[in-house]
């Protein structure tokens, strides 16, 4: 069942990729601006959704949960930085997605400056 899984991703990647070969993507400040509001709103999101989590436990397991939400929070907030990031913003491959080239804010904000300017 992996083997199935794992052909059926590239063959959708590959046909994604088949999709590009008109012409090279551009970055769109609208799309840069909604990505960006999205994320906004999940973040607002986690205390709302610590909260719900808190409501479905015992007494003495409140503060764990409600931590649980927020370190998922912090974590995908460094990961956003370290490599989502480059990986959204940065130039693709071929026909993969981005590349490492901004890893860890590297060559700092200039995409969105450069996109939203």
């Amino acid at each position: 069942m992996t083997r199935l899984s794992a052909a059926t991703l590239f063959v959708s990647v590959l046909a994604a990729g088949a999709g590009w070969a008109g012409g090279t993507p551009k970055i769109d400040s609208g799309d840069t601006a909604w990505v960006l509001a999205s994320s906004a709103l999940v973040l607002l999101m986690t205390p709302g959704l610590a909260l719900f989590y808190a409501g479905m436990v015992r007494r003495k397991n409140v503060l764990g949960t409600m931590m649980q939400s927020f370190i998922m929070m912090a974590l995908s907030t460094v990961l956003w930085v370290l490599m989502g990031y480059s990986l959204a913003f940065g130039p693709d491959i071929g026909h993969l997605i981005g590349s490492l080239k901004w890893f860890g804010l590297s060559g700092g904000l200039y995409p969105v400056v450069r996109v939203l300017c």
